[in-house]
């Protein structure tokens, strides 16, 4: 899974998969394999952008729900942005983004690389499920722990904690805050904001969430071990576009870039035992 704003990859929220394949009248055996969220309350999984392994489906507001197999996707000759909001497919409006988090013109970006990834692929390689060696939950949680503050008058909502120290309720306050799967178990969790204590770096058995106000990014360990980290001026910074305050972590800049380079070295470590997990430059520029 991958995510960024309201923009979810492989693992969707599955209240809003169900809603989709209903109104959409999607086949039982069709697959939803990315949605851009742009609900309305009352309507989720009605609003927004599905990508599936049959094609793309849209709904925005006050306009007629539509449709395009992959097929027809590939033959467009243009896709392109009208102003700051309207996205055209052969100069035809077919959806408006209003107000969202993931731009227009992010959206416009990412379809016109896929539909080049579909010059050299087919739709059933884009859309088929990968299987990546599993990063030992033994070695993360050593990692986080060697980086842990001992000192006792914080708290572990302060801290860099592992989840036996966050406990149960924290562990339920993050799993509400962040759309963490069942089968992803939460490993370490670094608050950067005393405020809002779920926000931070959350890290899991299957990748690591970056989280503050309105914004949440998640990276599987295929994906993460890719993304550029920098830290500077007591923020960190993500992909090159995404900034994540520290200036209330009770870890200090360089501390928190150590932290992630270690946990990115072991994960280094355990693919390159497998070299034939390599992601191509084409589809790896569709997320980083």
């Amino acid at each position: 899974m991958y995510q960024e704003a309201s923009f979810y990859a492989t693992s969707i929220p599955r209240s809003c998969e169900k809603a989709a394949g209903k109104y959409f009248q999607m086949k039982k055996q069709e697959k939803v394999i990315a949605y851009l969220d742009t609900s309305l309350i009352g309507f989720y999984g009605k609003r927004g952008f599905y990508l599936t392994t049959d094609g793309l489906y849209w709904k925005c507001w006050r306009k007629k729900k539509g449709s395009i197999s992959w097929n027809e996707f590939q033959q467009l000759t243009s896709i392109s942005l009208r102003g700051e909001q309207i996205i055209c497919f052969n100069d035809k409006e077919i959806f408006h983004l209003n107000e969202n988090a993931y731009s227009a013109k992010k959206l416009v970006d990412l379809l016109q690389k896929i539909q080049q990834l579909l010059c050299h692929h087919s739709h059933e390689f884009m859309c088929r499920e990968h299987t990546y060696p599993s990063i030992s939950l033994e070695e993360l949680t050593s990692i986080c722990a060697s980086f842990q503050e001992n000192n006792p008058l914080l708290k572990a909502e302060q801290v860099l904690a592992t989840t036996d120290q966050l406990g149960i309720e924290m562990t339920k306050e993050i799993k509400n805050r962040l759309p963490v799967a069942k089968t992803n178990h939460i490993v370490a969790h670094l608050s950067t904001y005393p405020h809002q204590k779920t926000e931070g770096i959350t890290i899991c058995a299957e990748g690591i969430y970056f989280s503050k106000s309105f914004t949440t990014l998640y990276y599987p360990w295929n994906l993460f071990r890719y993304v550029p980290i920098s830290v500077g001026a007591e923020e960190l910074r993500v992909a090159n576009k995404y900034s994540l305050s520290l200036n209330h972590a009770f870890m200090s800049s360089g501390e928190v870039m150590s932290f992630l380079k270690q946990i990115k070295r072991h994960i280094h470590k355990t693919y390159e035992k497998d070299n034939t997990r390599k992601i191509d430059k084409q589809t790896l520029s569709l997320f980083v």
